[in-house]
């Protein structure tokens, strides 16, 4: 008998198992994991493997006298943000929507005025107060135009619309940090603020807009594209002509049968298509070409449209991506590891036919089994004959969660893992389902009216524009998207109908994970989460799958 170690260098883990090699098989005799130090096959990564491999010997009393590894490939998973693809509207213009400190209610529509220049005319003005002027100075000539009747609406270049509403009282609907330039260079802008908790009532009816505009009867369609877009905004300033405020930003693209897609087109042909399908991509701002052997995407504006999530729910439109390189392909980390450990390494071929063979010796499982092994990286879906490494795993749910809720990738591993709460009172969480728990302790106050899940230090608050419902529907959504979609995709490149479907891997601990997985399958396909060996659960398919192909090889 010979005590082995199998190895398993993954993009967000490293899993390792020691056991007894011989020729009746393998006995196991203890497992670690570790998060992999930089990008997986670095001498970073392999540094962390050989250091959880001598922990293990200590902590056991081993000394492991051979290992086995697989080679490896690194995954690059990024989010990037796109410009969102503007309605066509003709003259009308959206200059700002959704303020956070905006003052006043109601609406307004006129003439664009510099506050301080001439006053000419008289029909209703919408005035804008330059950064700079200061609060009290303007309020003192903003009365003077209220008093004789000509006060329309007020835009603020500054963050003072509820210093100027306050001492105005509440007369005209006021918007802050609002491109003044965009709003002089326009012919009539309507402003609207609406109470709290009401929606707005003139932006969005198409038929007001185009009277208290003065629009064309042929500009109806633009009228109805732009009050769509206003729906859940709380207040706005709408333009009718004038230059515009923002230039074209470059929106990037995806390179699928030799044509270049807009990341939007390129999405939906990635989803539809199979593994490989994409041969390069460039994103915002640099769009630097990078040439792929797959790409997979997520939009995570789609997802939450999908879902009906409120008009700034989320943060800015971004798009999810994990890609194989071309240019970084599979590598043997066999020499440098054995030079760490001194000790042989032999390398398979494959890391997904090791988590075959790992995740076959599930109990209940048959050979004829199709095995999904969700790694950070990728989605690994191997049949008894066959196997298909797709781009795109937990790493990449990790980001996403972290790009919609506005998070750090850190607090995102946390969040992305099941329900969470809004913070109601100091001692009280509302639930997903609107069921009420209460704490032994008071929250923290950061954490009143805040959705919070359960962290390493205790409540971690996270967003405070969605309701608990909100975010479930928007969580699970993702997670159907993200890996229910890729699931579907790796079967249709084996076209592959199972019957039964093992899980492993890390996010296979995810119960609604293994939903996702089961959604994207027929209804009589048993979907199960692996347990290696019968006891290492589901993380360690591929390190005990490389010391049965180790026992083999010997045997």
């Amino acid at each position: 008998m010979t005590v082995a170690a199998g190895i398993d260098v993954g993009n967000s883990t490293t899993e390792v198992v020691i056991g007894r090699i011989g020729r009746d098989g393998v006995q196991v005799l203890c497992t670690g994991r570790a998060p992999t130090r930089r990008q997986k096959g670095s001498p970073a990564s392999l540094d962390g493997a050989a250091a959880l491999v001598r922990r293990l010997e200590r902590e056991h009393g081993l000394r492991v006298e051979v290992a086995v590894a697989a080679r490896i490939r690194p995954v690059d998973t990024r989010t990037a943000t796109v410009p969102e693809p503007e309605a066509d509207t003709g003259r009308l213009r959206v200059l700002a929507a959704g303020a956070s400190t905006a003052g006043g209610t109601g609406h307004g529509v006129g003439r664009p005025h510099r506050l301080g220049s001439a006053v000419t005319g008289d029909d209703p003005l919408v005035v804008v107060v330059a950064a700079g002027t200061g609060y009290a100075a303007a309020v003192e000539a903003l009365k003077v135009l209220a008093g004789a009747g000509r006060l329309a609406a007020v835009v603020l270049e500054d963050d003072e619309a509820v210093l100027v509403g306050n001492r105005l009282g509440g007369l005209v609907p006021i918007v802050d940090e609002v491109d003044g330039d965009a709003v002089l260079s326009a012919e009539r802008v309507a402003v609207e603020v609406s109470p709290p908790g009401s929606p707005l009532q003139m932006l969005t009816d198409p038929l007001r807009l185009l009277d208290a505009l003065r629009l064309e009867p042929r500009e109806r369609g633009d009228a109805a594209r732009l009050a769509a877009s206003l729906y859940d905004a709380s207040n706005a300033v709408v333009a009718v002509g004038g230059s515009s405020a923002w230039a074209a930003a470059p929106g990037g693209w995806v390179q699928i049968d030799g044509a270049r897609l807009p990341f939007a087109a390129g999405h939906d042909a990635i989803r539809a298509g199979r593994v490989g399908a994409a041969s390069g991509y460039a994103v915002p701002p640099d769009e630097h070409v990078r040439r792929v052997d797959d790409l997979w995407t997520v939009d995570l504006s789609a997802v939450a449209d999908s879902v009906m999530t409120r008009v700034g729910g989320t943060a800015s439109r971004a798009i999810g991506l994990a890609a194989l390189h071309a240019d970084a392909p599979l590598t043997d980390p066999g020499p440098a590891l054995a030079e760490r450990l001194g000790v042989p390494v032999h390398t398979v071929a494959s890391e997904a036919r090791a988590g075959w063979i790992g995740a076959s010796s599930t109990p209940g499982a048959t050979g004829e089994a199709v095995v999904i092994d969700l790694g950070g990286g990728t989605l690994d879906t191997v049949s008894p004959s066959d196997a298909v490494v797709a781009a795109g795993g937990g790493q990449l749910l990790t980001l996403s969660v972290a790009a919609l809720a506005g998070i750090s990738g850190a607090a995102a591993e946390w969040v992305k893992r099941g329900p969470a709460h809004r913070v109601e009172a100091p001692q009280i969480l509302l639930a997903e389902d609107g069921a009420r728990e209460f704490l032994d302790a008071p929250a923290p106050a950061g954490a009143i009216g805040a959705l919070v899940v359960r962290g390493p230090g205790g409540l971690l608050p996270f967003h405070r524009r969605l309701a608990p419902g909100e975010w479930r529907a928007l969580r699970l959504r993702l997670k159907v998207e993200l890996v229910g979609g890729n699931v579907a995709r790796a079967l249709r490149t084996l076209s592959e109908t199972p019957d039964t479907v093992v899980v492993v891997g890390g996010p296979a601990g995810d119960e609604e994970v293994l939903s996702a997985v089961a959604r994207a399958l027929p209804d009589a396909v048993a979907v199960g989460r692996g347990n290696v060996a019968g006891t290492l659960g589901h993380r360690y398919a591929v390190a005990y799958g490389l010391l049965c192909e180790l026992a083999s090889l010997r045997s």
